[in-house]
């Protein structure tokens, strides 16, 4: 009898996968929030209590942190082949996002209505979950820290306890700013530990992760192999490139600003020796053909650009708080043009990857994130250029060109939304069809070895 003529209870059924939790919605959540404050207060003055502390964290804590929670996990259960049902990536990952962004909406409250204590206590709490997950990390990936493409969790790692200093940091600079006994040493001491919880924050937590990241992506994100060399220059370069940032946030302390332009020297040397040059090698041997890789591609160049120019005002500012106000101008260039475009880039790539449901459907996604997208490229990035222009001139409106950054994201954001939707429903479609079919007897002279496809590979595996 064919399997198609088997009563139901008798079918083989299909392998399941356990369910996850859907945190990238928080991601996305924070991703719109992030245009509407960046919209507010870029464009009006006090209008957001602690505007540029909102901006800068709503960015940085809101979106790119939520983001790393999410995505480091999807390449530990990747790279390190975890069961579906591993709870470290699943049920503890979960918990982990919700204890965060609990604890991030009472900092934002706090920091609003300048409760000191209350401002520690979500600096603690936010370190405290960033502890968890380096350290689950850590755990997850002990048995493989060896294999060639587990450099990509050391990174994740040492990222995560640069994030716990800057939490650290963080404490002290609030009871610098509301405290109203605050000692008279970590007064005087506010404008370089200020730098230098920027500095491991953005380097470390954000800049590590996405430099580890790259190692495997990038060669993905273009279809080719990784370069042979590249884990290993990877590997190499962790050390140099972790032990660069402690030296530029250790002189930010103590008001030595030429050290700083040292450190950052020295993490751009790694970050050349360890990403760059295999970056360069795999997109040589195949070339930029999509959305993704132009937007990761523009991105980098941003990152060296912004990085190259707070180095120069370390090594001609006499003091942490004229380091600060040169940088400035920078800070929302860097965030947009470098920090922003990578999470663009990535999610073009990794969203129809994730969806799923065989290439065909996967294509439906694709091409509308595809869309336009040598225009929405060069129009943002021609924006960024003009935007810096103006910025470091001091001449001109800037409201103009922030509009249309602002816009280019915002089309990113709906292309991401419209092309997930789409996947989804055309893989329904898909399935129902295929369901169907299942059901049709086959007539008795067919062969069973030709039974029809569609074209969906629906045994792709959910990592």
């Amino acid at each position: 009898m064919d399997i198609s003529e088997r009563p139901a209870a008798s079918r083989p059924k299909k392998p399941t996968s356990a369910r996850r939790a859907r945190t990238d919605r928080i991601t996305t959540a924070w991703l719109v929030a992030a245009l509407a404050v960046m919209a507010v207060g870029l464009s009006t003055k006090n209008v957001l209590p602690q505007p540029l502390w909102t901006m800068i964290h709503v960015v940085t804590l809101g979106v790119l942190s939520n983001a790393i929670m999410q995505w480091t996990w999807f390449f530990a259960r990747a790279l390190l082949h975890l069961p579906a049902q591993d709870k470290r990536a699943g049920r503890d990952a979960t918990a982990r996002t919700i204890a965060f962004n609990v604890v991030l909406v009472g900092l934002v409250v706090a920091m609003w209505t300048a409760n000191v204590w209350g401002t520690v206590a979500g600096a603690a709490g936010i370190g405290a979950v960033i502890a968890w997950h380096g350290l689950a990390l850590l755990l997850a990936s002990r048995a493989k820290f060896g294999n060639r493409f587990a450099v990509v969790l050391r990174y994740y790692v040492a990222s995560a306890a640069f994030l716990v200093l800057g939490c650290i940091l963080a404490g002290f600079l609030t009871v610098a700013m509301f405290g109203p006994h605050a000692p008279a040493w970590l007064l005087e001491a506010r404008e370089g530990m200020t730098v230098a919880h920027a500095l491991v924050n953005v380097c470390g937590w954000v800049g590590l992760t996405i430099a580890g990241t790259l190692v495997t992506l990038w060669p993905t994100i273009l279809r080719t192999k990784m370069d042979a060399g590249a884990p290993a220059r990877a590997v190499a370069a962790l050390p140099w490139m972790a032990g660069a940032i402690l030296v530029a946030a250790t002189c930010a302390v103590i008001e030595w600003m030429p050290g700083v332009g040292i450190g950052l020297l020295g993490l751009a040397a790694g970050l050349g020796f360890g990403v760059s040059v295999p970056m360069i090698a795999s997109a040589r041997a195949k070339g930029l053909s999509n959305y993704a890789t132009w937007t990761m591609a523009a991105a980098f160049i941003w990152i060296t650009v912004g990085l190259g120019a707070v180095a120069f005002h370390a090594f001609t500012s006499m003091s942490a708080s004229a380091l600060r106000t040169a940088n400035l101008p920078w800070l929302p260039i860097i965030g947009a043009g470098g920090l922003g475009q990578v999470l663009m880039a990535a999610l073009a790539y990794l969203m129809p990857v994730v969806i799923g449901g065989g290439p065909a459907v996967m294509r439906h996604g694709m091409a509308i994130l595809e869309f336009a997208a040598p225009t929405r490229v060069m129009v943002r990035n021609a924006a960024l250029a003009l935007l810096t222009a103006s910025a470091i001139s001091g001449a001109g409106s800037l409201t103009a060109w922030w509009v249309i950054v602002l816009a280019c994201f915002a089309a990113d954001v709906a292309a991401l939304a419209i092309a997930g939707i789409r996947q989804v429903r055309t893989g329904r479609t898909a399935n129902r069809v295929i369901t169907a079919r299942s059901h049709i007897p086959t007539p008795p002279n067919a062969s069973n070895s030709s039974a029809p496809t569609n074209g969906v590979n629906n045994d792709q595996p959910n990592l």
